[in-house]
This record gives C-alpha cells, sequence and structure tokens, in this order.
C-alpha cells in the first residue's frame, strides 16, 4: 500500500506541475498570437488525441481543452505548414463557389491527382479557411483515422470573415458552413486575404514573436513563482551555527551517537566555527577514509567520540539547523537570477558536443520530475512553488535549444529562412524535424535511465 501511495503521489504532483507550466507556456505562444492577428483554433493541455474535454470560445472560436494523455500541450496556430503546392487559390474558390465538393471532382477540375487535391485541403483546413465533410453513407466519421470525402465552406459573416478573425461580426448576416458563398474578389485575392490571417502571411518579427513569446512566458511565470516562494511564503534555510540539525536516519552520525541539538566543538583538536567550517574539515576524512575525533557538547557536558567513516560511506548524516526566512523583493530577485543564470550556462553546455552527455547525466526526465514534485509537495506549500519554479525556468531556455521540435528549433528555421529570402520546403523541414525528434528521444531514454537508478 505505501509504495501505491507513492507512486500515486508522484503521479499527481507530477502531472499537476507539468500542467500548470505547460498551461503558462502554451498561453504565452496564445496571446502572442491573438495579439499578431493570426487564427487559433485550439489550445490544448495534454498531447492530441480522438478523445479530449473541450469548449469553444464565442468570441475568438478557439477550442480549449484537455486530453487525457498529460504529457505536453500545444496551441494549434494556423498556417504553419510549408505550401507545398499551386493550386490554392482555384481549390479555394471551388468550395466557396460550390459551397462543398468531393476530393474526387475538385481533382478532376482542378486537374490534379485526389492525393494531391487532399493535401490542398487539408492545407485549407489547418488556415481554417474550410471544413471537412464526412459522408454518414460512406462509414465515414470525423476522426484522425478517417479521409473526408469532400470539403464545405466554413461559418463567415457578410465580409467572408471567420469565426477565428478578430473582425469577424457576429451582427451580419452569417453564412452557414455548407452553404455558397460566391467571391466579390478574385481568387487570388481572397487566398492573400485568406493568408493575412495565419501565421505564414505575417512578418518575420510577428513569426518570431508567436515562438518566442512560450519561453518567455515559462521564464516570467518561473521567475514570478521563485519571487512569491522566497519572500511571501518564506523558506526553510540552513543557519551557519555549530550545531547539528538533524541527523539522517541510519547514517554513520546516528550509529555514533550523535543527535539533533548537539554543538560541534572540535575535529581532531582543530576548532569549529560553523557548520560550513565543520562539512570543510571532515570532507577530507571522509575522502580519505580516515578515522577522526569528533567534540561536541550535550546539555552543558563535553563528549567526544571516535568516527571511522567505512570505504562506502561518503558522509556523516547530519544537517545544519534550519530557520524560516522571508527574503526581501531584490533578495529573492537577486536569487531567481543567479538561478536563470546556472541554467541558461548549462542549457549552452547541453549543444556543445563535448559538454552534452555530462549535462544530460544529471538530467532528470518527466518521471523524475514527478517523484521531486511528490517529494517537495511534502514538505510545504513554499518548496512546492520552488520546485515548480525551477522547472519553469528550466523549461524556458531548453526549450530554446535549437532542436526541433523545440522553439528553438523553429526559431533557428525562421531565422535561416530570413537568411536565404525564402521558405525552406516542407521535405527539408520534415527531415530536420525527424533528426530533432530522434535527438530529442535520445536524450529522454538518457534522463529516464538516470531516475530509473537515481530512485528505483
Amino acid at each position: 500500500m505505501p509504495q501505491f501511495v507513492s507512486t500515486f503521489s508522484a503521479i499527481f504532483w507530477g502531472v499537476l506541475v507539468l500542467s500548470i507550466l505547460i498551461t503558462a507556456h502554451e498561453a504565452g505562444h496564445y496571446f502572442a498570437a491573438r495579439l499578431c492577428k493570426s487564427r487559433v483554433t485550439e489550445f490544448f493541455i495534454g498531447m492530441p488525441s480522438r478523445h479530449k474535454w473541450s469548449w469553444r470560445s464565442k468570441k475568438h472560436g478557439t477550442e480549449f481543452g484537455v486530453t487525457p494523455i498529460l504529457l505536453g500541450g500545444y496551441t494549434r496556430i494556423c498556417g504553419m505548414t510549408p505550401l507545398n503546392q499551386a493550386n490554392y487559390a482555384s481549390a479555394l474558390e471551388l468550395v466557396q463557389t460550390h459551397g462543398s465538393i468531393s476530393v474526387q471532382d475538385a481533382a478532376e477540375q482542378l486537374g490534379c491527382s485526389e492525393e494531391d487535391a487532399y493535401s490542398i485541403f487539408e492545407t485549407l483546413v489547418d488556415w481554417a479557411s474550410i471544413e471537412p465533410e464526412y459522408s454518414c453513407k460512406e462509414g465515414e466519421k470525423p476522426d484522425t483515422r478517417t479521409i473526408p470525402y469532400a470539403y464545405k465552406t466554413t461559418l463567415r459573416d457578410a465580409a467572408l470573415n471567420t469565426k477565428f478573425d478578430d473582425s469577424f461580426d457576429e451582427t451580419t448576416q452569417l453564412m452557414q458552413p455548407g452553404t455558397m458563398q460566391p467571391l466579390q474578389v478574385s481568387a487570388e485575392d481572397f487566398l492573400n486575404q485568406e493568408q493575412s490571417n495565419i501565421y505564414l502571411g505575417k512578418t518575420f518579427w510577428a513569426r518570431f514573436c508567436m515562438i518566442f513569446a512560450g519561453p518567455v512566458a515559462s521564464f516570467v511565470t518561473g521567475a514570478l513563482l521563485m519571487v512569491l516562494s522566497l519572500s511571501v511564503i518564506g523558506q526553510d534555510m540552513p543557519v551557519n551555527v555549530p550545531k547539528i540539525g538533524t541527523v539522517v536516519e541510519g547514517s554513520l552520525a546516528q550509529r555514533s551517537g550523535l543527535q539533533a541539538g548537539d554543538t560541534l566543538v572540535a575535529v581532531d583538536n582543530q576548532k569549529v566555527d560553523s557548520f560550513a567550517g565543520f562539512a570543510v574539515l571532515i570532507k577530507d576524512k571522509f575522502d580519505k577514509h580516515e578515522s577522526f575525533e569528533l567534540t561536541y557538547q550535550r546539555e552543558g557536558s563535553s563528549q567526544s567520540v571516535q568516527i571511522t567513516p567505512a570505504q562506502n560511506e561518503k558522509a556523516l548524516g547530519v544537517h545544519a539547523p534550519m530557520k524560516h526566512v522571508h527574503l526581501s523583493v531584490s533578495e529573492a530577485v537577486g536569487v531567481t537570477w543567479n538561478f536563470t543564470t546556472q541554467i541558461a550556462q548549462v542549457a549552452v553546455k547541453l549543444i556543445i558536443p563535448t559538454q552534452t552527455l555530462n549535462v544530460v547525466s544529471q538530467s532528470s526526465s518527466v518521471v523524475g520530475i514527478s517523484v521531486m514534485a511528490s517529494q517537495a509537495a511534502s514538505s510545504g506549500l513554499g518548496e512546492l512553488l520552488l520546485f515548480a519554479a525551477q522547472i519553469s525556468l528550466s523549461l524556458a531556455f531548453m526549450n530554446l535549444l535549437p532542436i526541433p521540435p523545440l522553439d528553438g528549433g523553429r526559431i533557428l528555421i525562421e531565422i535561416i529562412q530570413g537568411i536565404i529570402r525564402k521558405p525552406i520546403s516542407e521535405r527539408t523541414q520534415a527531415y530536420i524535424s525527424f533528426v530533432g525528434i530522434a535527438l530529442f528521444g535520445c536524450l529522454f531514454l538518457l534522463s529516464l535511465k538516470n531516475d530509473i537508478l537515481r530512485f528505483l
């Protein structure tokens, strides 16, 4: 039963902490996209799944929800997939003119294969310009395994704005999905109008903002949580006095008769004036496995004990006294800044080949994060918030690594496209993503191995 309780606790706190932090991260992408007036169709906590719990915003049309695969999250910004066909304007005009058209009929009129027609229509669905239409007679249903029989128009206002556009005016005469919506402009102009509302149609800086906003949101969340934890809630911090605060159960210190509250006096006649100084004095003894005499005071009487570290013992098993303190806001900001610089240095080392394995060997996967979240929660709200802050700050910098599918990988692609002044082909991006995902998977497995060795 205790093992079940600890496992459930790790899963609960791990899911809770990661879900909150991922929500904050994805909120950065979402609000940046809305600020840049790009269509956003979905905002979900959890990985994409056929099973989901969601609701739709009446104001912006975005579907918000949760999936059962709580290992991440995503914001579906329209139009992030590179264009790979040439008949988008004509295909969109066909749908608008007919209201609904089958893939077969569209392929005949466009003079292309059904496969190409399907690819074009799926791109336009990704733009939220049209919708798939499923045939009940053909046994089709809206899931990821069924290819739609046809495609139809989407809900638009009198000016042909969709429900995902800021300019959508529901007070006008609305044109319902599947109805004919003849164009008042040329097909190319209408396509350009649609493209201006999606990711690909935005400027470089707008696209950069939409991607970079995720790590920024994680950073801001982590910084606020850390300052809140250190200044408002407070933390138990070690006091550097020559006294034992706690003794580890089953440790060498406990076997030697040491107790919490004992005042440390000397190590082999070398005076101890602080806990940090005591730690320095005995470190060399443990490194060399040398015996030493520890003098201490208990209830006013001086006592001494001979301590002999075993070959497998690396620590005495005592901790300094703790005191609950509230840092000032400026002190908390300073601690946050120091931690941030350390995380940034680790992130940089991770992409240096000679340092990568060393950094990965000290990393944790989602399993380790869950266990540590449970341990932090058992120590109180302050420790849990501090732990969440550290994870959020780590996510901010790790997400900026130039590895797809991380945000840094997408930023790298945008920078390259800006330099060469043309989009990278879908196939090339797919290859880059495949390599990135493979590398990401290897890093995850190595981190998981660390957790297994550390906690099991």
